[in-house]
């Protein structure tokens, strides 16, 4: 910690101008325009952290909005996944037809057999017949519920995974976000903690970059020799 050699308050930093009387290094006032040139650049090193803190404080968002990883979180899903019901409700809804039908060919045939019995091989083709147009039945149903069951989960298939890959780029985005809002945060505590270095510097109701942007303006213009005059001017 350094203090001017003329009023004795305490600098930020070594070898900077006292921001109370002016004095530069405690010389004489032949270096007094040098002086005021090293408050001015310390005063705008100031000003631009203030700056860019205050304009760091309205970007950041709570790092609690953004996801904490790169993870793929919408899973797709294939054929299968919707595929499976049609071909299991196609195959059995075949399978049903066919059996109802050789059942409702067995009766008939019971029935026939009772008022024709002499004509056993008539009753028996007719009944080969109804099994036949039975299975077949069956199986044009079956395949038609395969073929509309295909259609409809190639085009779910589709949707589901068009909507997670739009929600994982999301989610990707989002994590990207939270990454540069995390660095926003790194940078707004480094720039809190240089700020310190400056609180003897001006008084702290001049510590925003108005203010401070206000003192070097007196400053540079020659309407001002040091920081306190400037405030005083200012208040």
């Amino acid at each position: 910690m350094e203090f001017c050699k003329k009023c004795g308050t305490v600098l930020a930093f070594a070898g900077m101008a006292c921001p109370r009387c002016g004095n530069f290094k405690g010389t004489d006032a032949d270096n007094a325009a040098t002086g005021k040139i090293s408050l001015i650049r310390t005063l705008e090193k100031f000003r631009d952290l203030l700056g860019e803190t205050e304009e760091l404080r309205g970007m950041i968002k709570p790092q609690s909005e953004f996801p904490m990883s790169n993870e793929q979180i919408y899973k797709k899903r294939s054929f299968m996944h919707f595929f499976w019901p049609f071909l299991v409700g196609g195959i059995g809804a075949g399978t049903l037809i066919y059996i109802i039908s050789t059942v409702i060919s067995v009766f008939s045939l019971a029935d026939s057999v009772q008022y024709y019995s002499s004509d056993m091989d008539s009753l028996s083709t007719r009944m080969v017949g109804d099994v036949y147009a039975g299975y077949f039945a069956g199986l044009i149903i079956a395949v038609i519920i395969i073929i509309v069951g295909t259609k409809i989960a190639k085009r779910k298939r589709d949707d589901i995974n068009r909507n997670a890959d739009l929600m994982n780029q999301i989610a990707t985005e989002r994590y990207q976000q939270g990454v540069r809002n995390q660095k926003m945060i790194d940078l707004y505590q480094e720039n809190l903690n240089n700020i310190r270095k400056y609180e003897n510097l001006v008084p702290e109701e001049f510590q925003t970059f108005d203010k401070v942007n206000q003192i070097i303006e007196l400053l540079k213009e020659d309407k001002a020799n040091t920081i306190e005059e400037a405030c005083a001017q200012l208040s």
